[in-house]
């Protein structure tokens, strides 16, 4: 799941729904300062509704936005394991913010890079920061979070995911391992088209980009890409 878990925090209106698809600063603001508790006990109640016939499930949750609410997450999730995908910041913010500006066309014809850039520049800086600070006060224990890096998946996706689940404690079996690798065998990179983006779109300073993410990238030892 990915746009469902921003979905249901949509219900007790906190969620990046919001600020993808509209221009509004005074929400980011108060969203940046808010108590994300309710939200993450609404998404918990979504999922119990969604799995009340089955048992015995293990629930699998991608979205970037659990990032910016790490503490609150494994406070309502007590359970939860953690992968964490590590690249570039700089690649990334060209990445999403090229996302956002095209959700956002859909519903103003004044959409701008560079506010989006900056929204997500500050966002991120501040959350890898936490990140860091998380790791090093031992907040995540080696045993609840695996560390992988997004050329890693690139270049063997196979064998990270397999590397993904080991960690978890839920080794593939050969069958699994097999249809994980003809799913991807299947549907290549770029298949249905190449999603194209550049930093330099941002307008933001590439020096002080750097330097915000520094500790980050060197802490997690992640390499430039742009």
């Amino acid at each position: 799941m990915h746009k469902e878990c921003v979905s249901s925090m949509s219900f007790v209106f906190r969620s990046e729904e919001f600020t993808a698809r509209y221009h509004v600063p005074s929400y980011v603001r108060w969203l940046a300062e808010c108590d994300m508790t309710p939200a993450y006990e609404w998404h918990r109640l979504v999922l119990q509704v969604l799995q009340r016939r089955f048992t015995d499930t293990h629930w699998v949750l991608k979205s970037p936005v659990h990032l910016h609410s790490l503490p609150t997450l494994l406070d309502v999730f007590p359970d939860a394991r953690l992968v964490v995908t590590h690249r570039d910041p700089l690649a990334v913010l060209g990445s999403v913010t090229s996302l956002v500006a095209t959700l956002r066309c859909a519903h103003s014809d004044d959409v701008g890079y560079a506010d989006i850039g900056r929204y997500h520049f500050d966002l991120y800086q501040r959350s890898l920061d936490g990140l860091v600070d998380l790791t090093e006060n031992g907040a995540l224990e080696r045993n609840r979070v695996h560390h992988t890096h997004y050329a890693e998946f690139m270049g063997d996706p196979a064998g990270t995911v397999a590397a993904v689940a080991d960690a978890l404690g839920e080794p593939l079996d050969d069958a699994t391992s097999s249809a994980v690798r003809g799913y991807l065998d299947a549907h290549p990179q770029g298949a249905h088209g190449e999603h194209r983006y550049s930093f330099d779109d941002l307008g933001l300073d590439p020096t002080e980009a750097r330097a915000g993410f520094a500790r980050y990238q060197s802490f997690f030892d992640v390499p430039n890409e742009v």
